[in-house]
């Protein structure tokens, strides 16, 4: 997969040494680059700041040759940052995902016309569940209110690879995922009303299915 990356120059940004950088990111050939993500955009010279805090949509990477790469969601595979910084520059493993809407009668609020190519948008995600069957990603978001966490699902060997589908509601999540082999059980599976039922519901599904593919029924 060839992906552009885009190149910076900053003059006055100190390069961190390798020994005492911790952040590093993962290209799509699975090589995986030391380099320093910054955690304070204003600090590092960057305008305008908002664009360069939201490490969800980009990233800024200085690396030991003294270059710095502005790199967009989808341009590498991954990234992780050891310490969160400023507003949307959050810490942890993020995987670059695309976003595949399905459908507002089916199972999201978003209208399928709108699924062409340049409307699926690739984002940088930290995985909340690891499962055998499914995996669950989130996002975060900055709002007038605060911060506001959206939930996409990937379901291994259904999705296509590094796709997820965004959900805003766990009726329609539980519908998509009630498989003819554990429709019954997840239709009646009780998950809390807050954001944690997403969360729920992706674990009982993928406790359903291993239930299922070893023919043992709770």
């Amino acid at each position: 997969m060839k992906m552009r990356m885009f190149f910076l120059v900053i003059g006055t940004l100190v390069f961190v040494s390798n020994s005492e950088a911790q952040d590093y990111i993962v290209t799509w050939k699975n090589d995986t680059i030391v380099c320093q993500l910054p955690g304070d955009a204003k600090k590092a010279g960057f305008k305008p700041v908002w664009k360069y805090e939201d490490g969800y949509e980009r990233i800024v990477a200085f690396f030991s040759n003294d270059s710095v790469r502005v790199i967009s969601a989808g341009e590498i595979k991954g990234y992780s940052r050891q310490k969160h910084g400023k507003r949307l520059l959050c810490d942890g493993f993020f995987e670059a995902k695309q976003i595949i809407f399905l459908g507002t009668k089916k199972r999201t609020l978003v209208d399928e016309t709108k699924n062409t190519e340049k409307s699926k948008p690739w984002v940088f995600m930290n995985r909340l569940i690891d499962g055998k069957y499914a995996n669950l990603y989130i996002v975060y978001q900055l709002t007038g209110d605060g911060y506001e966490a959206s939930y996409y699902l990937s379901r291994h060997g259904v999705e296509a690879s590094n796709t997820v589908m965004p959900f805003f509601n766990k009726k329609k999540m539980i519908e998509l995922m009630s498989d003819s082999d554990i429709a019954s059980e997840m239709k009646a599976f009780r998950y809390k009303k807050s954001n944690k039922g997403f969360a729920e519901i992706v674990n009982e599904y993928n406790r359903l299915k291993e239930a299922a593919a070893k023919k043992v029924y709770p």
